[in-house]
């Protein structure tokens, strides 16, 4: 009897052991190339961890504006619905792929918010801009910009926050923080549901549709599980919100009315720490007012941006 038990048990074992090598072979099945890259717009870069995706629209004399995406696979691609528009209202644009997202190499070390400011002052230093400048960034950029903005103040004119992630709300579960039970899970529960659990993140379903898939091509590159790990443990879980306290520059922050990541509730707190704070919420939109609602949302920034009002 005994001896039955045990090989159940080695099978069980050898059978569940097996699963995960066949799962993980079937999740992140490519590794990103010079030839995915070939495909992709704007120039590549080398810094101090690989090498960055970027798309910097240069114009003498003009102001500059400084896009910092989320913690999105997708990267820059978020701002397809926004830099245009600034382009055509005369500013310079520079967006790039934060590591780990997008084109961006994907290296193996510890996802930090310092990681992502450095990587942003090395961007500038190595593309000579020298000229102060406008951010905005949405969720998890808007941690960046405002670590960013206290290191650096006179590099920043203005800030703008949509969406922000800046509270260390998100506390990963316990089991993440074993190092074997999180694989297993990010293999045979997040991974799988990846996609889907960012539905939630859109009020346009039909949007979101279209916006998965570039989900799904950009997660099939290696280290998407890592990064995403790494990320969940040492940056969203971090609060340096109280840095907005130290700001000199004019901050706008925009919202979605049906955001599930940000509570209207933290609009006191960010006001209490700069109260000339302005802030405006979008109807109808979620996480990402700026890719649903452009055609609010740019009109506001750009409102901001001059002191006029709005008039699109």
């Amino acid at each position: 009897m005994k001896k039955t038990l045990l090989a159940i048990l080695i099978s069980g074992i050898v059978l569940f052991v097996l699963s995960y090598f066949f799962v993980s072979l079937n999740q992140e099945t490519k590794a990103l190339t010079n030839e995915d890259r070939s495909n992709a717009p704007g120039k590549f870069i080398t810094l101090e961890h690989g090498l960055v995706h970027y798309d910097y629209e240069k114009k003498d004399s003009s102001e500059l504006i400084v896009f910092i995406h989320g913690g999105g696979i997708t990267g820059m691609e978020v701002w397809r619905n926004n830099i245009p528009y600034f382009q055509k209202k005369g500013y310079q644009t520079l967006a790039y792929d934060l590591y780990g997202r997008g084109y961006t190499d994907r290296p193996s070390i510890v996802y930090t918010p310092a990681l992502m400011v450095d990587q942003l002052a090395q961007l500038l230093d190595t593309l000579q801009i020298k000229q102060p400048f406008t951010i905005i960034s949405m969720s998890m950029g808007a941690m960046v910009a405002l670590e960013y903005a206290n290191k650096y103040p006179e590099h920043v004119k203005k800030i703008v926050f949509l969406d922000p992630a800046t509270t260390g709300d998100y506390k990963p579960n316990a089991l993440l923080k074993m190092p074997v039970v999180s694989n297993l899970l990010m293999t045979f529960y997040w991974y799988p549901k990846a996609v889907e659990n960012q539905r939630k993140e859109f009020v346009d379903q039909q949007l979101f549709e279209s916006y998965s898939e570039r989900l799904k091509y950009f997660m099939e590159f290696k280290g998407y599980k890592y990064v995403n790990h790494s990320t969940w443990m040492h940056t969203l879980n971090q609060r340096n919100i109280e840095l907005l306290k130290n700001l000199h520059q004019d901050v706008l922050l925009i919202y979605g009315e049906r955001d599930p990541y940000f509570p209207t509730g933290n609009i006191a707190t960010y006001q209490s720490l700069s109260p000339t704070l302005q802030h405006h919420g979008i109807k109808d939109a979620g996480h990402m007012p700026h890719f649903e609602k452009s055609h609010e949302v740019n009109p506001l920034i750009y409102s901001f941006l001059t002191g006029s009002a709005v008039s699109e």
